[in-house]
């Protein structure tokens, strides 16, 4: 299966140098065994002053995560310490409040792993946060893992390795055929429909349809909609453009105003405003 996905490209942290100024994210390996499955772990820590809080904004990508939180994150479906498995996030960024010092530690789970894993179809799980312990029996025995045990990765993958798999033919090919659209995404121009993807693919639309929002949780359009607004986030970093105007038509925007649109639904603000602030903040 594919190495990397999309989601793995710049442009998943909103304002990446900010972040850089509250927290450190790490992203160990996972054990060779678990590859098919796991992209990698990830780790986060942070130490703010007393009564100081930082809200980190993530867009959101095609995949799940299981995360061991403390009490010093706070996010909507996970206001308490604990392990918990998030579906794919769809609807707009992902937000975390960081307040005192603490670390979380994640899974990020390949784009279909989480339902192949578990047999819950992803539509099933799509925007929703549970305990862990309702998917993984045993996960509780996570709690209290911290970025700055020395073991973390071993102790992840001592955990993953032990959960039962009952792995089919079929099974194996529908995640080949997921691995590969996530790859076509990333190799292809933002400006690609859904039925683009598919003949790229060598699916049918119908067929790409049924395949993501069983493993995925969303349709294609969401696939090619989220890459297109990741790709104008990094080159709003980048700053390689010469106009929001001319970025909108470039990735494949009938127009600014439908550039703005997609953007603000996802992002949370309009480019020019992400732009200004981040460019502010960045000094």
């Amino acid at each position: 299966m594919a190495n990397r996905t999309f989601a793995t490209t710049d442009g998943v942290i909103l304002d990446p140098r900010r972040f850089a100024e509250h927290a450190t994210l790490a992203r160990p390996a996972c054990h060779p065994a678990l590859d098919a499955w796991v992209e990698h772990y990830w780790t986060v820590r942070w130490q703010l002053p007393a009564g100081a809080s930082y809200r980190s904004s993530l867009l959101p990508v095609a995949q799940a995560n299981l995360t061991i939180e403390p009490a010093t994150s706070r996010r909507a479906g996970a206001t308490t310490p604990g392990v918990f498995v998030t579906g794919v996030v769809s609807r707009t960024r992902f937000d975390v409040t960081l307040t005192g010092s603490g670390s979380v530690v994640g899974v990020k789970f390949r784009p279909g792993a989480l339902t192949a894993l578990t047999g819950v179809p992803a539509t099933g799980l799509r925007d929703r946060v549970l305990p862990a312990a309702d998917l993984f029996a045993g996960a509780d025995a996570l709690a209290g893992l911290s970025a700055d045990d020395p073991d973390v990765d071993e102790a992840l993958d001592a955990f993953l390795l032990a959960l039962p798999r009952a792995e089919s033919t079929a099974q194996t090919t529908e995640l080949e055929k997921l691995a590969v659209v996530i790859a076509v995404l990333e190799d292809s121009t933002p400006a690609m429909s859904a039925a683009q993807l598919a003949d790229r693919c060598g699916l049918g639309l119908r067929s790409l349809q049924r395949l993501c929002r069983h493993y995925i949780g969303v349709g294609p359009q969401w696939l090619v909609a989220r890459a297109r607004v990741h790709t104008a986030v990094a080159r709003l970093h980048a700053g390689d453009y010469d106009t929001l105007a001319d970025l909108a038509v470039e990735l494949g925007w009938f127009d600014q105003a439908h550039f703005g649109r997609d953007f603000t639904a996802l992002v949370g603000e309009s480019p020019g405003a992400y732009r200004d602030r981040v460019f502010a903040t960045s000094g």
